[in-house]
């Protein structure tokens, strides 16, 4: 599904799962990057590096990382690949992927954002330092619950994406709604994405 989607179907159990948009709750102690990165520093998109193997859960993609070096890939400018059996993300494969993402997500306000992810398969978000959307295991195309995210202060927050793909098709969307917004999730957009080259940032 592409563009922006109605929160209401988010919530069509029958359609996206017996979990899907229901009502997370508060998520809030994120810490943004201390200091802000320069912006002369930044570039756009995401960091990847990407491990080839069969995985099952997103927390064996860091333990494979132990004994296995990863292969950097083309930064992810926005997290919006829905795309059937065809490459996962920037990788070259189209089955057996993990990837470990970093960089920075930039909220523009203070105030409480509803995020959502949609996935195939399992998927680990982390903004600033905090869990938000965890869906680990091997499944079929499905949203997340929607999760309010309290953040205190605006700028620039460190991400990790765990994600996988196991086989056949693959899925990664990263939603949200702005505090004061009412309707409709959108596509977090590209220049809300940065990272800063061969830099691991905090999470």
């Amino acid at each position: 599904m592409r563009g922006a989607i109605a929160a209401a179907l988010l919530a069509a159990s029958l359609t996206f799962g017996a979990s899907a948009g229901m009502a997370a709750d508060l998520v809030s102690g994120l810490k943004s990057a201390a200091p802000q990165p320069p912006s002369a520093d930044l570039k756009p998109g995401l960091a990847v590096t990407y491990y080839f193997n069969e995985f099952n859960n997103t927390r064996e993609i860091p333990d494979w990382a132990k004994y296995r070096d990863g292969v950097r890939g083309e930064p992810i400018l926005i997290l919006d690949y829905f795309v059937g059996d065809g490459e996962v993300l920037t990788s070259g494969r189209n089955d057996h992927v993990g990837a470990d993402i970093r960089g920075y997500l930039n909220f523009p306000v203070a105030g409480t954002y509803t995020i959502a992810m949609r996935s195939n398969d399992g998927v680990d978000l982390k903004i600033g330092g905090v869990r938000v959307v965890h869906d680990p295991d091997v499944h079929s195309d499905r949203f997340s619950d929607l999760v309010p995210v309290e953040i205190t202060a605006p700028g620039w927050y460190p991400l990790r994406l765990f994600y996988f793909e196991k086989q056949v098709t693959s899925t990664v969307e990263l939603y949200w709604l702005k505090p004061g917004g009412t309707g409709q999730l959108d596509f977090v957009p590209e220049e809300a994405f940065a990272h800063i080259p061969g830099e691991v940032p905090q999470e």
